[in-house]
């Protein structure tokens, strides 16, 4: 009888539930939870927790959908059934991103520690890329690059390694550090060019582009080099070189020497020998403006002798053999 009464109390109750309490209660039966343990108030809260969530969900999928099933989708009573399975799908995905979480934050400091120990972390080689005029050794040298000491320390200071090779090597126009396989350095060198020789006795000195004299003795010049004597000044040589170049690639040719020969009255005096045996005399600030004429004033020469530029531009032959002896007479009598 008592269980009858129960019986009918409890369908009684079930019938005085809502849709949404007897959908719950399904719910939890199918999950083998005791409603009297889910009336807790602990359980209550997570479970409200739960219901929210879906609701939001639910609330936003809602919104998402275009305007044509917005009518059916009011007409169609919410269900929670249909998205409360969606939960264990959401719980495997927060635990997923956990586990990526906890992972990197382990593996990165680890991963570091053995790099850090590791071969890979040193120099391993220092490598000169080019086949630079300017001997290998010295340019490591002058580098200051340790091999097998940290590497990154030494990268991270590549600009003032570059420019200490630069300065301890005078053809070394500009100097590049780069990082290759893993851990070696490579020394990149772009280099000045040799414009000229300056004679010293029997043997010549290269003059770079900028001015430079290199005390690296030859006793052979490369060809297509012009020579110039008696310079001491790297200021006069670079501003003769300068004018030089502006001369036209026949004329640069012609030439064979330049020698500075100043006089009392013009100190950047040049005099020029040529190739076909003529001499020029100029000055240097204008050397390539009267140089152009050069071929033309040749050519008008009945026999080889000396073009003076200096002031105009005029020309004489080489004095003969009678008028030196002559002249040579002449100054042992006045003595």
């Amino acid at each position: 009888m008592k269980d009858k009464e129960k019986n009918s109390s409890s369908t009684e109750e079930h019938d005085a539930l809502t849709p949404w309490q007897k959908e719950h209660l399904l719910y939890l039966e199918s999950q083998g939870i005791d409603p009297e343990i889910a009336e807790e108030p602990e359980t209550e809260i997570l479970l409200d927790k739960m219901l929210d969530s879906f609701e939001e969900e639910a609330l936003d999928a809602s919104n998402e959908k275009d305007e044509g099933n917005s009518q059916s989708t009011i007409d169609k009573p919410f269900s929670f059934s249909d998205h409360l399975p969606n939960f264990k799908a959401y719980r495997d995905k927060k635990l997923r991103k956990r586990l990526l979480i906890l992972v990197v934050t382990f593996l990165v400091p680890l991963l570091g520690s053995l790099y850090y120990i590791s071969p890979l972390s040193k120099v391993s080689a220092v490598v000169v890329a080019e086949h630079p005029l300017t001997p290998k050794e010295a340019l490591i040298e002058s580098s200051q690059i340790v091999k097998n000491e940290r590497l990154w320390p030494q990268f991270f200071a590549r600009q003032r390694i570059a420019t200490a090779i630069e300065k301890a090597n005078p053809r070394v126009k500009k100097a590049t550090i780069t990082l290759q396989q893993w851990n070696q350095l490579h020394l990149h060198v772009e280099e000045y060019s040799e414009s000229a020789y300056l004679v010293k006795g029997n043997d010549y000195l290269p003059i770079l582009e900028n001015g430079t004299i290199l005390q690296e003795p030859q006793k052979e010049v490369t060809k297509g080099r012009v020579i110039v004597e008696n310079f001491t000044d790297e200021t006069l040589i670079l501003e003769t070189l300068k004018q030089y170049k502006e001369l036209p690639e026949e004329i640069q040719d012609a030439i064979s020497q330049i020698t500075y020969a100043p006089s009392k009255n013009n100190e950047e005096l040049l005099t020029i020998f040529m190739n076909d045996g003529n001499q020029v005399i100029v000055g240097i600030s204008k050397l390539a403006d009267h140089m152009k004429y050069y071929l033309q004033v040749a050519k008008e020469m009945s026999e080889k002798g000396v073009i003076d530029m200096e002031v105009g531009i005029y020309s004489y032959p080489y004095p003969s053999n009678e008028t030196e002896k002559e002249e040579n007479t002449e100054s042992s009598e006045s003595f």
